[in-house]
């Protein structure tokens, strides 16, 4: 299936068969990853606020959002399974969607880690897959850099600078506690809509190099975090994995 443009790349950008040299001094693609990070940098700051402020109201907000959101993942895997398996999956979605959703919400807020963790990474996944294979291909490539400089200065610099393990744990819905270490949202979005967008762009082949890219590239992020006290989760693995996938496009 092919997914329409995502509303948050607005800007109309080359097409991917355009030469790198033409495409990338296209003002397009680093409009659409303006417009990308300024909405994340925006958001984040004002539940972040909220969160402080109001912690009731930050449950409730978050809540409803993660349950929109699992419906609408669930709703679009049921459209995919009615196409590729049979047409019997749409003719319950609704309750099956909201069931799932309701589930999905529950487990995410439980403190059972590793049910936490699967719940989330159920949103993460299927959010980052669908934008994964319907983001513009420079767009994608641009924003791979420009949110993996984002983290870092959000991280040092920014407004998640002041934010304590603590906070970050209390951050439950946004944030995957597992252990010692506290894992943002974002985080595992990012990571499938890169392997996604790859899957879509390269094939099968870059994008299992770039699976296998992320995957040291976090274990290599968990490495220096016995360093530091916090490292951000997105430049080491996005970078690796844009890397991996181009050379092993190359090699294929």
């Amino acid at each position: 299936m092919s997914y329409p443009k995502p509303i948050i790349t607005p800007v109309e950008e080359p097409a991917p068969t355009t030469p790198p040299t033409q495409a990338l001094t296209n003002p397009a693609p680093y409009l659409n990853t303006i417009i990308i990070i300024g909405l994340i940098t925006a958001s984040g700051v004002v539940i972040l606020y909220i969160a402080r402020k109001k912690p009731t109201l930050f449950r409730i907000l978050i809540g409803v959002l993660l349950w929109l959101i699992s419906f609408s993942i669930t709703t679009i895997y049921l459209i995919n399974a009615s196409f590729t398996i049979h047409p019997i999956f749409l003719r319950f979605w609704i309750p099956v969607s909201a069931l799932a959703a309701s589930i999905v919400t529950y487990l995410i807020f439980s403190d059972n880690e590793i049910s936490s963790a699967i719940a989330a990474s159920y949103i993460a996944s299927g959010a980052g897959g669908t934008i994964g294979m319907s983001i513009p291909y420079w767009t994608f490539l641009v924003l791979t850099v420009g949110i993996s400089a984002y983290d870092i200065f959000a991280v040092y610099k920014g407004h998640l600078s002041s934010l304590t393990k603590g906070e970050a744990a209390s951050l439950k819905g946004l944030t995957v506690e597992i252990g010692s270490i506290v894992i943002g949202l974002g985080d595992l979005f990012f990571y499938s809509l890169t392997i996604s967008a790859i899957l879509w762009n390269f094939g099968e082949i870059p994008a299992a190099a770039a699976t296998l890219a992320i995957i040291a590239g976090y274990t290599l992020t968990l490495m220096l975090l016995q360093r530091k006290k916090i490292v951000p989760g997105l430049p080491i693995p996005l970078i690796s994995a844009i890397i991996c996938a181009f050379l092993a496009k190359t090699l294929v």
